[in-house]
């Protein structure tokens, strides 16, 4: 069994995000494949998720140090 076969997991194809007026928030929207949907129908796309500013700086560190991570793996092989 690999990596991916562990879990169903749905690539994500986009996303759309901004500024949330008159709060200190931002809204986040992703684009994602289905892969139990069939394949005619498409990307999906969440609904608009919130973040306040403090989660959006957690995220992005957290994305950085995965991302970091990845690279650092993906260089041994």
């Amino acid at each position: 069994m690999n990596e991916f076969t562990r879990f169903t997991f749905y690539p994500i194809t986009g996303w759309h995000i901004g500024p949330l007026s008159s709060h200190q928030a931002l809204v986040l929207k992703f684009g994602y494949i289905d892969p139990d949907a069939p394949r005619e129908q498409g990307p999906q796309e969440t609904l608009f998720l919130g973040l306040t500013i403090e989660m959006a700086k957690k995220l992005v560190a957290s994305l950085s140090e995965h991302i970091d991570y990845a690279e650092k793996i993906g260089n041994q092989h």
